[in-house]
């Protein structure tokens, strides 16, 4: 489109940082050992506890207010029997992929902000998850944890690109995803849904990613997307000063059937969670 800004297709600007970013190897090494079928919990204990810093986070979280667990979980093997080999993998991996994503360049992104927001979305999309007795709640954390991943995709490759959205936004009064569109004809979401496909990542999770801003377009579980969206909302810079839902925030919650009075449970113990886990996964 004519409008005097110059980018790549999508899948080419993935494919310019795949070589910058990969998934973490004992990821890798965690995922390869769950997908065999005869292997044991003791197995996935070695692999976590291969590395001291992981293990030391993992346990942190496994006995923070994030599970609430009524006792101490003092090994790693003891974590993964209670939580679960597929949760833990899903927390291996957000509490890794931020070092992933260091190697890129942060032009005109605050990523000390743009990881807050990450942490407190996935948390909020969980918590969500857990009142609706919708679908998986530690998937919508880590669709929360990537969901904005495009982003640093995208304007690490280009400094006058990522200066003419921040105009857009600020002059025309635009969401990042509304002026993303009008000026490269995609958005971050397709990007990091794009990036994540690319990793080997769940199909359930690309399509999060993706539609997190056009929750209608969700082709599978479009109640988890709807949960994502919210969150994302929620938890964006965004939302009214005053406290107040707008007609966005309006639709999701009655689509999801949720009370308000629970939704503002809701963002105040994700709040309370965040600030306790939020140095664990961020550093």
């Amino acid at each position: 489109m004519d409008n005097g800004v110059r980018v790549e297709t999508p899948r080419a600007l993935v494919e310019n940082v795949l070589q910058l970013i990969s998934l973490p190897e004992i990821y890798l090494r965690l995922q390869q050992t769950i997908d065999d079928p005869e292997h044991s919990r003791e197995q996935i204990a070695e692999i976590i506890a291969y590395d001291p810093s992981l293990s030391a986070r993992v346990l942190r979280i496994a006995n923070s207010s994030y599970y609430g667990f009524a006792r101490e979980i003092e090994t790693v093997a003891s974590a993964v029997g209670i939580i679960g080999e597929l949760d833990l993998r899903n927390l291996v991996l957000a509490t890794t992929v931020v070092g992933s994503m260091s190697a890129l360049k942060y032009r005109g992104i605050n990523i000390d902000e743009f990881w807050l927001h990450s942490l407190r979305c996935g948390i909020t999309a969980r918590l969500i998850a857990k009142t609706t007795g919708g679908p998986e709640s530690e998937i919508l954390f880590l669709a929360g944890m990537l969901h904005d991943i495009g982003i640093l995709v995208i304007y690490q490759q280009d400094e006058v690109l990522a200066d003419a959205v921040k105009r857009q936004i600020e002059e025309q009064h635009q969401l990042r995803d509304q002026a993303e569109r009008e000026l490269m004809g995609f958005d971050h979401a397709e990007v990091g849904a794009l990036l994540i496909e690319a990793w080997g990542l769940s199909e359930a999770l690309s399509e999060l990613t993706r539609c997190h801003h056009q929750y209608q377009l969700a082709r599978s579980d479009q109640q988890a997307t709807m949960i994502l969206a919210l969150a994302n909302l929620l938890t964006s810079s965004d939302l009214a000063q005053d406290g107040e839902y707008d007609s966005r925030h309006e639709f999701l919650i009655g689509k999801l059937e949720l009370d308000e009075n629970n939704l503002d449970e809701i963002v105040e113990t994700s709040g309370q969670q965040c600030a306790e886990i939020k140095s664990i996964i961020l550093g």
